[in-house]
């Protein structure tokens, strides 16, 4: 035992610091992991944050978005009406809100250009009044610093369903149409849903809202 002026140490009394424990390797790795994910979910939030905030506000309170179209006007019905009511060459989905131009005959080259401007029609198949499939294409998401005014057009496309309405103008006429089915399918089969041997109209959007992942193909028919 040493001593220091006589004093003995209390060896019961000496405070020995424990141990520093080494980090888990898998907490540290959970902990990473939930950063990147987070910080991902936060770009991704911020870049579609139009699309997320119009399915939101439509989630919250669906009367805000949608609104009441005409009924069918009939042939004495009043023409400025008409045309004030369905401008020509436009795509409308009350239940949904959607009211936007539609370009016709666009060759695939050209699509993603004439997106900024509205809805695209796919060069070569159907119009209005002929036995063919009318494949109109739009947007459900895009980087919201990107030109246009339809960017997120169909964003609120999913929330269709069965027998919903659908009304197109073409060339004077208005063609209303009823919702028959939706379906997901991949980039690739989309060929396969381009042709009809009656008159329908396709409406088709990427979905996960702000993907590339699949497309949502809106099958409806005339009414």
């Amino acid at each position: 035992m040493a001593l220091v002026d006589q004093v003995g140490y209390d060896l019961d009394k000496v405070a020995v610091a424990a141990p520093l424990k080494k980090p888990s390797v898998f907490r540290e790795l959970v902990k990473n992991v939930l950063l990147v994910v987070f910080f991902s979910a936060f770009v991704f939030i911020f870049i579609n944050f139009p699309a997320y905030y119009l399915i939101g506000k439509y989630r919250f309170s669906p009367q805000s978005v949608s609104y009441q179209a005409a009924g069918e006007i009939t042939k004495e019905g009043n023409r400025s009406q008409e045309v004030q009511q369905f401008p020509d060459n436009t795509l409308f989905i009350p239940k949904i809100g959607v009211k936007a131009p539609v370009s016709w005959d666009i060759s695939p080259d050209n699509v993603m250009d004439k997106l900024q401007g509205g809805l695209v029609h796919l060069e070569g198949t159907g119009h209005p009044g002929e036995e063919k499939n009318i494949f109109i294409t739009g947007h459900s998401s895009n980087y919201w610093w990107e030109k246009g005014d339809y960017n997120t057009v169909f964003a609120l496309l999913p929330n269709l369903k069965e027998g919903d309405e659908i009304i197109l103008t073409y060339q004077g006429k208005i063609t209303r149409y009823k919702v028959k089915s939706l379906n997901e399918v991949k980039k690739e089969e989309v060929s396969a849903y381009l042709d009809s041997n009656s008159e329908q109209l396709t409406l088709m959007t990427c979905v996960p809202v702000g993907t590339n992942l699949r497309r949502l193909l809106v099958i409806a028919e005339p009414i």
